[in-house]
């Protein structure tokens, strides 16, 4: 299903990882603006970010381990 292209190299999917959590952040910013008084960064913003990057970097770690092994 996925093409381990854009996962080549790690400084690729760090930056990708990096990249994805800030747009996760600053959609849980936004939400808190709309939500609460004022936009705040809030324990919840930081946690839902760090998750994205975890799952992001997990998934670019399976989909280069199914990549190495169709290669041998």
């Amino acid at each position: 299903m996925f093409n381990g292209r854009a996962f080549r190299t790690w400084a690729h999917v760090v930056l990708g990882a990096c990249i994805f959590a800030t747009l996760f952040l600053g959609l849980m910013v936004m939400a808190e603006g709309v939500v609460g008084d004022r936009p705040r960064l809030s324990r919840a913003a930081v946690t839902m970010s760090i998750a994205a990057f975890v799952g992001y970097v997990g998934t670019a770690w399976i989909v280069r381990l199914e990549g190495a092994s169709g290669d041998a």
